[in-house]
């Protein structure tokens, strides 16, 4: 094998090593919006369980914002 080998070689792990992050940061998007969509889905639960209250679908809308607010970033 001479240099030019092994820098090819380099190149191409380079490359598989830098698709791997992306491949890792897309499937963490993923995973965090499907996190905001159960929670946004279990307080819309909440919501379509509670009595009709204005003060109590404010609270669980107010619910789910923090709820996705907090959801954790990945």
């Amino acid at each position: 094998m001479d240099a030019s080998d092994a820098d090819d070689e380099a190149a191409v792990a380079l490359a598989a090593a830098v698709l791997a992050d992306v491949a890792a940061f897309v499937s963490d998007i993923f995973a965090a919006a499907a996190d905001a969509a159960a929670a946004f889905s279990d307080a819309a639960a909440a919501v379509a369980d509670a009595p009709a209250s204005p003060a109590l679908e404010a609270a669980c809308v107010s619910d789910v914002f923090a709820a996705v607010s907090d959801a954790p970033a990945r």
